[in-house]
């Protein structure tokens, strides 16, 4: 049995790409991000209490002496009095920011903003897998037709090549004619070899990818190229409103916002409502009220830390990030008229090569059929094999790169279902073959 002769599987062992995409929320890139945004969801939940009173209990043993000195009326006389108390002290204290010059608002929506930029960044790192498993994911399946090719090529060298022996021992063609036979036909056998070699890096890379050490067999085709229905502009318009970098932008310059109104916030002062009851009257104090209520209000008049520069700091940041932005808008639009283009460019070349394989497949032929009648050279029919067998490869191979560069394309927008809305044959299953 062939090392490369296909087998049909069942279909539970099959994997087709929508299939292989769904793994990729358990690859390890994935659940870091995730991980992240569980963390600042967590940050999150954590300042719900800040605009809620703040209640503590103190419980303490304590003992105290108190001497105490008066004047008795009427009497005149002066009467002094030692008293000494020792127990447990529970005090029930309540404090309730009122108002904090706006900061506990702006913080809580800070913490808001940073799980959103996380989801925008994890989104960023699933695009480009998607992009990196379509890569392996076609780029397997190429190799695979390549293989076939080489093969089929290999076994056609092969019976020349006993053809020629046979036509040498007649003494129909030379030594010369014999040798240009073998020299072809190890020409395939190397380029087969090579094939070889290639489509099993290619499949350890996208077991890496998928985090597995068993890869089933990939039961979607290669796509064939279409035209596009959308000129550039439309791509960037979609990129405009999907892209996760710029909803990563527009967070941090939300972040710089809510900065600059805590920072803004540091000037005003707080009002808060403080209360304290003790739940043990004995054990406390003679000079100390048994419960308490009050407003007050604080206001810091100098910080640690400069005010005015933390502001400036924050209104640079947000400077900052129009800028960023506004490169992201020429960067982005660059890229994905160059992706644009290049799909295009290999939509073309496909069409152009399945012509090439017309005329190739027939000029095979034709030398296959002088040779045997004695009106060709051994040259001129391995020549065409291999010529054959070039346009075949060039052929696979454009259309992979017309897919890789739909797939580039559709990840700068920022929308991976827009690559099956194009190429809707990524939803169906061929049949499930493998080597």
């Amino acid at each position: 049995m062939s090392s490369i002769a296909f087998s049909l599987h069942a279909q539970q062992l099959s994997l087709s790409f929508s299939e292989a995409e769904e793994r990729l929320v358990d690859v390890r890139q994935i659940l870091i991000k995730q991980a992240d945004i569980q963390s600042r969801k967590s940050e999150r939940e954590a300042l719900n209490n800040l605009n809620l009173p703040q209640v503590s209990l103190l419980v303490a043993g304590i003992a105290y002496e108190k001497d105490i000195s008066f004047n008795i009326p009427f009497v005149n006389e002066r009467a002094d009095l030692d008293i000494n108390k020792s127990g447990i002290r529970s005090q029930l204290a309540v404090m309730w920011p009122l108002y904090t010059g706006g900061r506990t608002k702006a913080t809580q929506q800070l913490a808001e903003s940073r799980i959103t930029e996380a989801q925008a960044e994890q989104k960023t790192i699933k695009l480009q897998l998607v992009k990196r498993l379509s890569d392996l994911y076609f780029s397997n399946k190429m190799m695979q037709q390549v293989v076939i090719v080489r093969e089929k090529t290999l076994n056609t060298l092969s019976q020349h090549v006993k053809r020629a022996n046979r036509f040498k021992e007649e003494g129909l063609i030379t030594e010369l004619g014999k040798m240009q036979a073998d020299v072809a036909y190890a020409q395939a056998n190397r380029e087969l070899l090579l094939a070889k070699r290639q489509y099993t890096d290619i499949q350890a890379a996208l077991k890496n990818l998928l985090e597995t050490d068993t890869l089933n067999c990939l039961s979607t085709a290669l796509p064939v190229p279409v035209a596009l229905s959308n000129n550039a502009q439309w791509f960037v318009s979609q990129a405009k409103a999907g892209n996760p970098i710029y909803q990563q932008l527009s967070e941090k310059a939300k972040q710089a916002s809510e900065l600059v109104a805590i920072e803004e916030g540091k000037k005003l002062p707080e009002l808060f409502l403080a209360a304290s009851y003790d739940l043990n009257h004995s054990a406390v104090p003679l000079t100390e009220p048994d419960w308490s209520v009050g407003i007050g209000v604080r206001y810091s008049f100098t910080t640690a830390i400069g005010r005015d520069a933390s502001v400036d700091s924050a209104l640079s940041k947000q400077q900052q990030i129009k800028l960023s932005k506004e490169q992201t808008d020429s960067d982005l639009k660059l890229a994905i008229e160059s992706a644009y283009r290049a799909v295009l460019e290999h939509l073309e070349q496909f069409q152009l090569l399945q012509n090439d394989i017309n005329l190739a497949t027939e000029h095979a032929r034709l030398q296959n059929r002088a040779f045997e009648e004695g009106l060709a050279t051994s040259i001129e029919v391995t020549d065409a094999q291999l010529r054959l067998a070039a346009t075949e490869v060039r052929t696979l191979n454009s259309a992979f790169l017309y897919t890789s560069s739909l797939a580039q394309l559709t990840q700068l927008t920022g929308q991976s279902g827009l690559l099956l809305e194009i190429l809707p044959s990524l939803a169906q299953q061929s049949a499930c073959t493998t080597f």
